[in-house]
């Protein structure tokens, strides 16, 4: 018999056998009340430990065994892992292992400016690059997650045609283990995959047409009847223009004025800041409900439309000269980051979207009806009503996708393997190579990075729930 059987045997034993001595020692049972004695027999251990803990104690013993299972195999662990951090030597055997104090978080410090990782030694160059590529990331993806996140149980809270449906589909990634996801986007990104092939396909359409109609009339009638449609899907109500069709026009604005450039006339580069800055106040007006949202999203639209017949498409996009592009192993077009920061948000989304359908559902419905006899725009009524109810739930999805893009690892290490060179190198990767990649692994050096790393998700944290929790009491 194995232990596991053995020690099943002993606590049906004890149950069946000692439970059972109990009972019939401290209470009389007749013949006739048999099914009363099998029912105090399966409640045995609860009676018992009220007797032996008392009432207010036995809270605490039913959560004692998951307790001491919970902390030997986490608190345990990061236990030793923090006494690890202070040893060196290579044996994985605990006391085979001599105390250095302080020298593995040195060697991480031995830099001139931390700043500048190339001026450390080599734990610190690792360590300081992928802390400051995990900060990078971190900034990038989490907004984009909780923001998309919400937008989408906003959508799947409604009620629509196939909600249950698109509630599934969304969650679906989130079952799929990272290895999966890995080998999905690889088969998508690599030079002949599934990205290069549409866009040669598309780039081969396009120069087609360009052929038979003139490139330029061909992208500017496009680019204007997107404009069109994004324009009157946002004030064809009688009310408010749209947020969510705004947006897409706003996005489509700072296209065309990066596109056309009009501050080239003043010997600028780039209208880039001012495309985002015109795109930033149309979405400013109509999320706050100005009274002259509607002026300025026609007004923007007018200008879009004169911009367009200045740009000179067959000169911004050479579609006949496509060639694949390498998404994953490219350095410095940030193409790496931007498809880590989108396979995360896609693989995870789906998790957060449920814990904020969660918290939207749990608002009371009267309040919507009592905002609705009030005349009060759906605009408004999320401003006023849902993002402060929302608010409490909203900060759980920040705490945890922060913490959750701190430990980003397999997604990196099976895209681009921390590539290229140092671009996606981040800080669970950094530990992992220096504890188990090399002819030598340095435990000390890997658990010492993993003690910072903790400290710096923890100072993060506690930030996000001060300024978070500051913000909702204002």
């Amino acid at each position: 018999m194995t232990l596991a059987g053995i020690l099943a045997l002993a606590i049906a034993v004890l149950w069946l056998g000692g439970g059972s001595i109990w009972l019939l020692k401290n209470r009389g049972y007749r013949l006739a009340q048999t099914h009363v004695f099998a029912m105090d027999l399966i409640g045995f251990p609860v009676e018992f430990a009220q007797r032996v803990f008392g009432r207010g104690g036995v809270p605490y013993a039913l959560l004692m065994p998951n307790l001491l299972i919970f902390g030997f195999f986490t608190f345990l662990p990061m236990i030793l892992n923090f006494y690890v951090s202070f040893t060196g030597g290579s044996s994985i055997v605990l006391f085979d292992r001599p105390w250095v104090g302080f020298d593995n978080y040195s060697g991480i410090f031995d830099c001139e400016t931390i700043l500048s990782p190339r001026t450390c030694a080599n734990s610190g160059f690792n360590f300081w690059t992928a802390l400051f590529n995990s900060l990078i990331f971190v900034a990038i993806q989490v907004p984009i997650l909780c923001v998309v996140a919400l937008a989408t149980a906003l959508v799947v809270n409604r009620d629509i045609r196939g909600r249950g449906f698109w509630r599934a589909m969304f969650f679906y990634p989130v079952m799929l283990s990272p290895v999966v996801i890995a080998n999905i986007w690889n088969w998508v990104l690599h030079r002949k995959g599934v990205l290069n092939d549409t866009l040669g396909g598309t780039a081969d359409a396009i120069t087609g047409l360009a052929g038979m109609t003139g490139f330029d009339i061909f992208a500017t009638v496009l680019m204007a009847i997107f404009l069109l449609i994004t324009l009157e899907r946002a004030v064809r109500s009688s009310a408010d223009p749209s947020l969510a069709w705004t947006f897409v026009f706003a996005g489509l604005i700072w296209l065309v004025i990066g596109w056309a450039n009009p501050l080239s006339l003043l010997g600028m580069a780039s209208s880039f800041w001012l495309g985002l800055a015109v795109a930033a106040v149309l979405v400013w007006s109509v999320a706050t409900v100005r009274p002259f949202a509607r002026g300025v999203v026609l007004a923007a639209g007018v200008v879009a439309i004169a911009l367009l017949l200045t740009i000179q498409f067959d000169s911004v996009f050479d579609f006949g000269g496509f060639r694949p592009v390498n998404w994953l192993v490219t350095p410095n077009t940030g193409w790496p980051m931007f498809w880590l920061v989108f396979v995360f948000c896609w693989s995870h989304m789906g998790f957060y979207m449920l814990i904020l359908l969660a918290g939207l559902q749990a608002i009371p419905r009267d309040l919507y009806e009592a905002a609705k006899m009030d005349a009060t725009r759906p605009a408004r009524a999320f401003w006023r009503i849902t993002l402060p109810l929302v608010m409490p739930t909203l900060i759980v999805v920040l705490v945890l996708s922060l913490i959750r893009g701190f430990q980003v690892f397999d997604e990196v290490w099976l895209l681009t393997g921390g590539g290229p060179g140092r671009e996606t190198f981040m800080l669970v990767q950094n530990i992992y190579e220096t504890a188990f990649i090399g002819q030598t692994p340095d435990y000390g050096a890997a658990a010492a990075g993993s003690v910072l790393m903790a400290i710096v998700i923890a100072v993060f944290t506690f930030l996000q729930l001060f300024l978070t929790r500051r913000q909702s009491e204002l």
